[in-house]
């Protein structure tokens, strides 16, 4: 039962200085060891001698505790590519990306709300998105065409027609053959 394990959110406080989060998948060969971290990466070498100062808040908790004002991601899936009931043979697979919240609630299917959905290569099919029916969600649906065994990078979100963003990004990596 790892998915009802909390999560730690990290709340930096003062002044950290400039550098990132770097996220880091350790391999496994079991899906019970946790193979995800994430570490601070100063910009500026840190040299022996040198002081570090940091400060944080932990959070334990199942949800986010701070959720973001924009739609966020809920759930996504993959599988056959093609029309329904169909046997797809152009090599095709199929991506559904749940989001929820922000001001989706208020959008109906066929008001002006866009996919946008980028590939680092191949070829996005079909493009589209709705409201899930008795729901808030609304999903993006679309089939990637992607020849050769390098791994694709993808990435999808809501906007408005006038291009405003409703939703964060949900970004993956498709392996082919997988």
């Amino acid at each position: 039962f790892y998915e009802r394990r909390p999560s730690v959110w990290v709340e930096p406080l003062g002044d950290w200085g400039e550098g990132a989060v770097q996220l880091v998948e350790i391999p496994t060969d079991a899906e019970i060891h946790d193979n995800i971290v994430a570490y601070w990466v100063a910009a500026k070498p840190v040299r022996g001698g040198d002081r570090l100062d940091y400060r944080y808040r932990l959070y334990w908790t199942k949800d986010a505790p701070f959720l973001p004002q924009t739609g966020r991601v809920v759930a996504s899936r993959r599988g056959r590519g093609g029309r329904p009931a169909e046997v797809d043979k152009l090599g095709l697979v199929k991506y559904a990306i749940d989001f929820e919240g922000g001001d989706l609630a208020t959008f109906e299917s066929g008001d002006p709300i866009e996919p946008v959905v980028s590939v680092s290569r191949g070829e996005v099919l079909h493009p589209y998105a709705l409201r899930v029916n008795t729901t808030q969600k609304w999903r993006v649906i679309f089939d990637l065409k992607a020849d050769g065994t390098e791994p694709v990078d993808m990435r999808v979100y809501l906007r408005k027609k006038t291009g405003e963003p409703l939703t964060e990004t949900w970004l993956a990596q498709h392996l082919p053959g997988g």
